[in-house]
């Protein structure tokens, strides 16, 4: 669904405005960051359930508030990060995960040279200690940043301790019961789609120049 996909970067969109000190926006102003009809913008805030005013435009805090509870993203999320090589240690300590209202609570990695170092305020643990943690901080999410081999076992790993979202970053498909909520963030796959897209761009150039 096409609206879903988009009212996250609305969020994001608004987000900025507000720290400019932009207190209204317009449906066509956020039409063009998606070049949609600013009528698509209207629809899709109607699926948020909220409401303009004439000729003022939207709240810009009243809009991105409500953008966030329909996403959940006011309620805060814990969750857990497992493999700490450089994706994982970068997504440990990007601070941009709390807007989004996740809070990490522990990392993981089965490495034992890596287990009890400090990455952005956490002590790596031994996998051994993800049952423990799990229920104790009653863990939401797992962000799974392993290698691909290891990725699948993880996977079921944290789906046995009854995790129901998983963040996907090793370079695979994960499969799940259909009651766990699986997002993949494959990179290589994002990389391909962008090698494509510039691949025919400069064919469609070369045919006009």
């Amino acid at each position: 669904m096409q609206t879903l996909r988009r009212i996250p970067y609305y969020h994001q969109i608004l987000s900025d405005m507000e720290q400019k000190g932009e207190q209204f926006v317009s449906s066509k102003y956020l039409a063009h960051f998606f070049h949609v009809d600013d009528t698509q913008v209207r629809k899709d805030v109607s699926v948020i359930g909220y409401k303009g005013k004439p000729k003022s435009g939207y709240s810009v805090s009243g809009l991105k508030g409500a953008i966030g509870d329909f996403l959940g993203i006011n309620t805060e999320n814990t969750a857990i990060l497992i493999g700490v090589g450089r994706l994982g240690s970068a997504l440990i300590e990007y601070p941009g995960l709390s807007e989004y209202g996740l809070k990490l609570v522990a990392v993981f990695d089965s490495n034992p040279v890596k287990q009890d170092k400090v990455i952005g305020g956490f002590t790596v643990l031994p996998m051994e200690s993800l049952k423990r943690v799990i229920q104790s901080f009653d863990v939401g999410i797992a962000i799974i940043t392993v290698p691909k081999n290891a990725a699948q076992g993880v996977c079921d790993l944290v789906v046995e301790q009854n995790i129901k979202a998983i963040w996907n970053f090793a370079p695979t498909q994960l499969s799940a019961s259909a009651d766990v909520t699986v997002r993949n963030e494959n990179m290589a796959v994002g990389l391909a789609l962008l090698s494509h897209y510039l691949k025919k761009r400069k064919a469609e150039s070369a045919i006009f120049a």
